[in-house]
């Protein structure tokens, strides 16, 4: 289902396009989770592996929902693929799952997550579930006055983003370090690159680098989206890669793998606090608790725009009021916007938050595999449809990116 005017809104080029896919994937992730598995992994190139295969992985995705988004380009692309490949029923649950877990639910749980970390930039005593409805509410704002400048805001916030993750990675790689966190006495040895723990290692990294889809749920108002949609997915998954790989050998510079560990057995939450204490003194702590915060609130504007374009799409398909999909004079999807914002703030109350959250994420990744499966059936019924960019290597590419998300469907039921 196009648009009535498709060329009305292309007001996004490849730089704000980037912006929003990078916003998207790059979140406060990069500086937990390797933390969370550098022990089992007890190996330098076993804790870099994981992110070089996740990065080929993501780009397997991204190149597939690349074809699909450029021939059609409209909101909220990574669901109406599904929509047209395999009917509305099923177009109808991976919609709702990825508007629920990818949107509603992630809102209050990086909201709180940002909110820890603003508290401890702010004096007194704050309630979290306040500092994220604040924050949550502003994001969304920001999306209010125009389609420009709502892109515009996403693009400065995403250029901070990669600004200041790069110069983490690019100075904790130049930097003198004394006093390594080396691994103990007693530590077991590595395991081998293909063992269960590299595996696992590598299912958590998946996770890291999911917002690639975001590029083609914004073609609808990207300009020239047969070249701009598969160029930005591609630019952007480059920037992810190499801000990732470069964070990590900066990481371990600063940290033994089998060193990366809380002190009592577990796993090492904060390990860039740590890691950056080490590199570069104890100071940089609370620039470091201001940089994630900055992280998080650029992903939940980042939300803002690829989510309000999700429910957009199913409004037009009737899984939504149809109101909710209106735009105003400017351009902006505003009653989506403010329906979004009020559903993720009204989650914040939701206890078991954090448990729901982990089931919706596996479907997701199911579900990212049927929009990417979506090209293989279009090709098939649609097989004279313009293709302005196809999919190297097809079918091999769209093939590895599913068997990996059923690698996660399996170990995620386990």
């Amino acid at each position: 289902m196009q648009e009535r005017d498709p060329d009305r809104y292309r007001v996004v080029g490849l730089r704000a396009a980037v912006g929003v896919i990078v916003a998207s994937t790059v979140g406060s992730g990069i500086f937990s989770v390797t933390g969370q598995f550098g022990a089992q992994a007890g190996s330098d190139a076993n804790v870099l592996v994981p992110w070089v295969v996740g990065g080929m992985v993501a780009l397997c995705g991204g190149l597939s929902l690349a074809e699909l988004g450029a021939m059609i380009p409209c909101s909220g692309g990574s669901v109406e693929f599904a929509r047209r490949a395999f009917g509305p029923t099923v177009g109808y649950l991976v919609a709702m799952v990825t508007l629920l877990a990818g949107y509603v639910f992630s809102l209050a749980a990086v909201g709180l997550f940002m909110a820890e970390y603003v508290d401890r930039l702010l004096p007194g005593d704050w309630p979290n579930h306040a500092i994220a409805a604040i924050a949550i509410a502003t994001a969304f704002a920001s999306q209010l006055p125009s389609l420009r400048v709502g892109y515009a805001f996403n693009t400065v916030l995403a250029a901070v983003k990669v600004a200041t993750v790069a110069a983490f990675a690019i100075a904790g790689m130049l930097v003198t370090v004394d006093g390594r966190l080396d691994a103990p006495a007693d530590a077991p040895p590595a395991p081998g690159l293909l063992s269960p723990a590299v595996a696992a290692a590598t299912l958590s990294v998946s996770f890291a680098y999911l917002g690639w889809s975001t590029g083609a749920d914004i073609a609808g108002e990207v300009r020239n989206p047969g070249r701009t949609v598969p160029r930005s997915i591609m630019v952007a998954i480059a920037i992810v890669f190499l801000l990732y790989v470069g964070v990590n050998v900066a990481f371990l510079r600063a940290i033994a793998p089998a060193a990366m560990t809380d002190g009592a057995g577990g796993p090492m939450e904060a390990i860039g606090s740590v890691a950056a204490g080490i590199l570069f003194g104890p100071r940089i702590g609370t620039a470091m608790t201001a940089v994630i915060a900055l992280l998080l609130f650029s992903t939940l504007v980042s939300s803002a725009i690829a989510g309000a374009r999700i429910m957009e799409s199913m409004s037009r398909a009737r899984e939504l009021p149809a109101w909710i999909g209106g735009r105003d004079a400017r351009g902006v999807p505003a009653r989506a916007i403010a329906v979004l914002a009020l559903a993720g703030i009204a989650s914040l109350a939701i206890g078991s938050l954090g448990q729901i959250l982990d089931l919706l994420t596996v479907l997701v990744n199911a579900f990212s595999a049927l929009s990417v499966a979506a090209g293989i059936v279009l090709r098939r019924t649609m097989p004279d449809a313009p293709r302005p960019f196809r999919v190297p290597l097809y079918p091999f590419t769209p093939l590895l990116y599913m068997a990996l998300a059923g690698w996660t469907i399996v170990a995620g039921a386990i």
